[in-house]
């Protein structure tokens, strides 16, 4: 295994009281940087970059080459177009084994080899399924994406300390959200033609589903019998993900949609998902006075990856 796929993911670093998000997708790169204060971390520096990029390590270095990055640890979200999400059967192997073995298993389900891609694997909590099957998602990358990234960050003295995506992302803001410490969410996360949907309780990532939004203003194509009105489409999805959800996976615990986007005209989608789903759907919002030490006038749905990815930096550090 080369030094530089030992970034993958996760690399332990402590010591800092700042941790540093970045998000990058193919029309967007950004930054948020946390800072320890007496009321937790808190968002004290953000910039943002809006241009079409082809690739995430040329996402990366226009975004230095835009704004000084600040010093401190940094995590890296890719944005779900730069990766495939598979769910396989775990391997009965001891955790150390568990990369490996899954490697042998996800081979025959893409179509590059191997040693073109990159791979990381984590285990469904062991209540999912009801317990009856231990499954685990594999996040598989193309090499050159994540050694482009790893080299951007070496010539620009960048701490890199790990690499996400943007289920985990999603879950990291979802543990740092007061309101969920007691019950699931489900995120609803859009970005340019297509989004994911993933439903996290405590914290932990049970089910995520990929959706694809056609050209013509929005409209989804990833359901059968798709009708014209996104937001009918996007809330039979969303149904069927929650029916999934309590009906194979066991859980029912899921009482909030969260709809993260930086489009306004997505953002206003929340009331006609309200009226279709048994759940209540709201745009994704920024804890009280946690940017209060920014100046940042992003929206939270443009921060939200950085964040998550920075979060859940700050989670598994504690």
């Amino acid at each position: 295994m080369s030094s530089w796929f030992k970034q993958l993911f996760r690399k332990d670093k402590a010591g800092s009281d700042r941790l540093l998000g970045i998000n990058l997708n193919p029309n967007q790169a950004v930054w948020c940087l946390l800072s320890q204060t007496d009321q937790g971390p808190q968002i004290t520096q953000t910039h943002a970059l809006e241009q079409s990029f082809a690739s995430p390590g040329q996402a990366l270095k226009a975004l230095c080459e835009s704004a000084p990055l600040p010093a401190a640890p940094c995590h890296v979200c890719l944005g779900h177009q730069y990766y495939n999400l598979l769910l396989v059967d775990a391997p009965d192997v001891p955790d150390q084994e568990l990369r490996e073995a899954v490697r042998w298993k996800v081979k025959d389900l893409i179509t590059q080899p191997l040693e073109q891609v990159v791979m990381d694997v984590f285990c469904l909590p062991s209540d999912a399924y009801r317990g009856r099957m231990n499954m685990s998602y594999v996040a598989v990358a193309e090499r050159p994406h994540i050694q482009e990234i790893v080299d951007v960050c070496d010539r620009a003295a960048i701490d890199l300390v790990g690499i996400t995506i943007n289920e985990l992302a999603m879950a990291g803001l979802a543990a740092h959200m007061e309101e969920l410490q007691e019950r699931g969410g489900a995120f609803l996360y859009l970005n340019g033609q297509g989004g994911t949907i993933n439903l996290i309780e405590n914290g932990c990532l049970y089910l995520t589903r990929t959706i694809e939004m056609g050209n013509g203003g929005g409209v989804f194509t990833g359901s059968l019998d798709f009708q014209q009105d996104p937001v009918d489409n996007l809330a039979l999805d969303v149904q069927r993900s929650l029916d999934y959800y309590e009906s194979q996976i066991g859980k029912s615990g899921i009482t909030a949609l969260y709809l993260v986007s930086d489009s306004p005209e997505q953002n206003e989608w929340c009331a006609g998902l309200s009226e279709r789903l048994p759940i209540t759907a709201q745009c994704y919002q920024l804890a009280e006075g946690f940017d209060a030490a920014s100046n940042s006038n992003l929206a939270a749905g443009v921060l939200a990856p950085a964040l998550g990815a920075a979060l859940g930096g700050w989670r598994e550090r504690a």
